[in-house]
């Protein structure tokens, strides 16, 4: 279980440390540096050091938008006085002529429903037809039943082989005749290529179905044969040729398409009439009333390229709406010469906001952590606005030691990104205009006060916290002024601490006083430097974020690597505050200290 103090171990004094080294040890070996005072970090392969600006939490922010004051509305002219017909006035006069059209649509819909009629009509008549077809095929395969049952129990095959044949000679219309026994073997058949005795499959029942025969479609009617066979009973099976049934179908199509053709011909041919006299009739209201709209396109055109003393004209008999329109037009021409004065002017605005966010990327690092000797470090500003108030900063003093910075001017937006700028201009001049060795938390913060006191004039304050790291035996010397205290915590213990300084907020006195203090970082301790927006964001119902949340979430993240703890950090804000606008400047620094273990 974890557990939250107030600071960190103490940081053992020299002569401790001098005691428990074996003789003859040297410190580890330090990491290449090029430089020789205050030099950048090493970023890993394929990093960059300009820091992408975003928005709400994680979201860009579109640096090319163009800003635009509201303008003021003006008296509006009193278009209510304008007299004359209204457009739908002048419309209505149309109405007539699409009577017209609507007649010939009446007249389309009665082809189509006398197609419709039509076609009913054929599909009873095939139906008639092809019942007739069935009656006749029935009784023909009945009768044939009882009068061929004699021979077939005498067994005299022939005479049944000429009757079914004598049946397709009197009547055209069946195709073929056969008859099988109870035992379901061919006894009699019309077709000459027939082989007698072969199983035909057939039961002896009573039906008909739709079949071919020699290439034709036919109706297969099959009536049972009751001879007196023990066996069962035998079934003769009669195929009546659709063929004349088709060709009367056919002659019906052709006829009915021919009566459709007609009646479509005169319909065209009256609905005709009606468009021609409809389109004079539109043509003339259509040209009354467009030409007036056509001149008043055109002055919008001018006016749209470039021409402020474009203005319209009356529009006699073009309608009370298109004279209101070119007055309204009118109107806005005038307005428009304000609005581009205020273009200009934000035009300017958005040069300058670009030229203050190209500078601050260019001096805020990557977003990309950093190794060096067994700390790595990653950090991110997320600005509320297109420039933000808030910064941070890393660089190697010495072959050995870190320095990190953070801070937030009040405020956010243009003024507080220059001061911001300024700032870690400030901060970074204070370390080269030192030698390493006489470089320190205290001097660090003393001297970004006084760069911040005489570049904001009083007028703008900012907390910031400061703190120079040895990378290699953890020891660290920090300081702060207004600022939150850093967040510790140890992946091995699972222990929460902090790093408390108190000190006054920077910029507001240039002889204000600050203390440094100083503390050991452990094997596995996380460090978090944070700005107040992040512990300040709230929820839908102005709950605060909260360092408690902020402790959870480090505790449940410890495991990730220094810039994946970052984002996870900052996805949890985001998170908490979803639908919320971000209200202020958000940065995330973590520092991960871990050793190799000891032999």
């Amino acid at each position: 279980m974890s557990r939250t103090n107030t600071r960190l171990d103490p940081a053992p004094d020299a002569s401790d440390a001098s005691s428990d080294a074996p003789a003859g040890a040297t410190p580890p070996p330090p990491p290449e540096y090029t430089g020789t005072h205050s030099r950048e970090l090493t970023v890993m392969p394929g990093e960059h050091t300009a820091t992408r600006m975003t928005g709400a939490v994680g979201v860009p922010v579109d640096g090319t938008h163009t800003l635009i004051a509201p303008l003021e509305a003006g008296e509006l002219p009193n278009v209510a006085a304008i007299r004359g017909l209204r457009l739908d006035q002048l419309l209505l006069l149309t109405t007539g002529a699409m009577v017209i059209i609507i007649v010939g649509l009446l007249a389309a819909l009665s082809a189509k429903t006398t197609e419709s009629q039509l076609t009913e009509a054929s599909d009873r008549f095939t139906q008639r037809l092809q019942s007739q077809a069935r009656e006749l095929g029935q009784t023909v395969s009945h009768t044939l039943a009882l009068t061929s049952a004699t021979s077939l129990r005498d067994n005299n095959y022939a005479f049944l082989t000429e009757v079914a044949r004598s049946i397709i000679a009197d009547n055209r219309n069946i195709l073929r005749v056969q008859m099988f026994d109870a035992d379901s073997q061919l006894v009699a058949d019309s077709d000459p290529a027939a082989k007698l005795g072969s199983s035909g499959g057939r039961t002896a029942e009573r039906r008909w179905a739709s079949a071919f025969f020699n290439g034709q479609p036919v109706f297969e009617f099959q009536e049972p044969l009751d001879y007196g066979a023990q066996a069962g009973k035998g079934v003769v099976v009669i195929s009546y040729s659709l063929e004349e049934l088709q060709k009367q179908l056919h002659e019906l199509e052709e006829a009915n398409h021919a009566a459709v053709r007609a009646n479509t011909l005169r319909i065209v041919g009256l609905g005709l009439g009606f468009v021609v006299l409809a389109g004079v009739l539109a043509a003339y209201q259509s040209r009354r009333i467009t030409k007036p709209l056509g001149v008043l396109t055109h002055r919008v055109m001018q006016l749209a390229a470039g021409d402020l003393g474009a203005r319209a004209g009356t529009a006699p008999g073009a309608g009370r709406e298109v004279t209101t329109l070119g007055v309204v037009f009118n109107h806005m021409a005038e307005r428009i010469k304000v609005l581009l004065e205020d273009v200009r002017a934000k035009a300017q605005l958005e040069r300058e906001v670009s030229l203050a966010r190209t500078v601050q990327e260019t001096l805020l690092p990557g977003r990309e952590a950093v190794t060096v000797g067994p700390l790595r470090l990653a950090g991110l500003v997320v600005p509320a606005d297109a420039c933000g108030g808030d910064w941070w900063f890393r660089a190697a003093l010495d072959d050995r030691r870190v320095v990190i910075g953070i801070g937030d001017v009040t405020g956010h937006g243009l003024s507080t990104s220059l001061v911001a700028t300024s700032a870690t201009s400030g901060f970074a001049s204070a370390m080269t205009l030192r030698e390493p060795s006489q470089v320190h938390a205290q001097m660090l913060i003393t001297a970004l006060n006084v760069t911040l006191a005489n570049v904001g004039r009083g007028e703008h304050q900012m907390s910031s916290a400061l703190a120079v790291i040895d990378v290699y035996n953890g020891q660290i010397d920090y300081a702060a002024g207004g600022h939150p205290a850093a967040a510790v915590f140890n992946r091995t213990t699972g222990q929460m601490a902090s790093l408390p300084a108190r000190g006054p907020l920077l910029g507001a006195n240039v002889a204000a006083e600050f203390t440094s203090r100083q503390a050991q970082l452990r094997p596995g301790d996380i460090v978090v430097w944070y700005t107040d927006g992040l512990t300040e964001a709230r929820d839908g119902t102005n709950r605060l974020y909260g360092t408690q949340r902020l402790a959870a979430a480090l505790q449940a993240n410890a495991h990730l690597p220094a810039d994946a703890l970052r984002d996870a950090l900052l996805a949890d804000v985001r998170a908490y505050s979803a639908g919320q606008p971000q209200r202020d400047d958000i940065t995330v620094i973590v520092a991960e200290f871990s050793p190799a273990p000891s032999p």
